[in-house]
């Protein structure tokens, strides 16, 4: 009754139209793949699998989706964790007729909704982001770049250099695991040292009121992840540059005894030159975690995205950095065909899929590719790390020779 009585108010709004109903997160990700909406509309206890870890396949079902979380939760933790967890919206379901609307479209035009009353406790009790205009850690808040699981991402400026940077702030929820604050140190010390044309320079790494953040040069462009949204697939030419580029990342990364861990499209820039585009790994140093699904940290579980998810990595074993090459190809499977190696109903159904099944194989997807380019494909999708391409170099190596370039 209550989903029917929100689709009534939506429904005879001039610009709105409902695609879709669902009773429970799976048939809501199944109808989001399938339909795109502008904004999904969560409550925030469906049956199933818990609504919040969810909020982020959202955002990865239908690239460009905006989440509103709908709640009888007055408490501004629960609003402060749905935000951090990528949400766009939060309003009570005791004011949804008057503040659905104005919600549903502030998020469709690219802003942010909380309900007034919350959003006043928000500010006092401790914001999960900072405000525009604002100063933190010496650096002038200029706008949100992104948000994710972790945390919010800002376009800022360096008050100190007058440089524009971007300040990635990570949430106090996963802040305040000691073995991430740990891991986090040791991990943005490397990756600052990492010098390399297609890796994001880390500038600084710190702790402000007890808050994370680390700052990086700010790219100006876009990502992989957008650009195949807008494109479906790409060129075998272009895909195969893109992905050479990222490969000189890797292997540098790898001789200084780092693996990436979760090397997908929403990790690679992309900036348009002279030359064409340029490429640029990010995420070096900030290992992602959540508490199910797709991205996992504690001892002995996976660590990664499942739609680029190594076997081994999935096992929750260690790893090297050919877990990173079998990511690498499979973003380059990505790219080639407009589908991911395992598309699933559930991430444990992919991480059960790149443990056990067989890749498709690439010229299945997309004929007409050089018969070579899927050899170096599989080569890459190899279920044993032994059997893969030793080095990222080595796949962009044969990946290039396959198509000529």
């Amino acid at each position: 009754m209550v989903r029917r009585g929100l689709r009534m108010v939506l429904d005879t709004e001039e610009g709105l139209t409902v695609v879709a109903e669902a009773g429970d997160v799976e048939s809501a990700l199944r109808a989001t793949r399938e339909r795109r909406p502008r904004v999904v509309v969560l409550d925030l206890n469906m049956p199933g699998e818990p609504t919040l870890p969810a909020i982020p396949r959202f955002l990865e079902a239908a690239p460009g989706v905006s989440v509103v979380v709908l709640t009888m939760e007055t408490d501004p933790v629960f609003a402060r964790r749905a935000l951090v967890a990528g949400a766009s919206g939060y309003l009570l379901k005791e004011g949804a007729e008057d503040e659905l609307v104005d919600a549903v479209r502030a998020v469709a035009g690219g802003g942010t909704y909380v309900n007034p009353g919350l959003g006043g406790r928000l500010a006092t009790e401790g914001r999960a982001e900072i405000a525009v205009g604002a100063v933190f850690a010496g650096h002038r808040i200029d706008g949100i770049a992104g948000r994710g699981g972790m945390g919010v991402v800002y376009r800022a400026t360096d008050l100190t250099l007058d440089r524009r940077v971007a300040l990635k702030l990570i949430a106090p929820s996963v802040a305040a695991d000691e073995e991430f604050r740990a891991r986090f140190e040791r991990e943005c010390r490397v990756a600052a040292s990492l010098e390399h044309p297609h890796v994001v320079p880390i500038f600084h790494a710190g702790e402000e009121g007890e808050r994370l953040y680390v700052t990086m040069r700010f790219v100006e462009g876009t990502d992989l992840r957008a650009l195949l949204a807008e494109e479906g697939r790409l060129e075998p030419g272009r895909a195969v540059a893109i992905a050479g580029q990222i490969a000189g990342a890797l292997d540098e990364a790898h001789r200084r005894g780092l693996v990436h861990r979760d090397v997908k499209p929403g990790n690679i820039l992309l900036r348009r030159d002279g030359a064409g585009e340029h490429a640029y790994l990010t995420d070096f140093g900030v290992t992602k975690q959540r508490a199910a699904g797709a991205e996992l940290t504690r001892t002995g579980m996976a660590v990664g995205t499942a739609d680029f998810m190594a076997p081994e990595q999935a096992r929750g074993g260690e790893v090297d950095g050919r877990a990173d090459v079998y990511s690498l190809g499979c973003v380059l499977f990505r790219t080639l065909t407009g589908a991911v190696v395992f598309d699933r109903d559930s991430d444990l159904d992919k991480l059960w899929a790149h443990v056990h099944e067989p890749p498709p194989a690439l010229l299945d997807v997309r004929p007409g590719l050089p018969p070579a380019l899927g050899d170096a494909v599989a080569h890459a999708l190899a279920k044993e790390p032994a059997a893969r391409p030793r080095t990222a170099g080595e796949l962009a190596q044969e990946a290039r020779a396959a198509v000529g370039g």
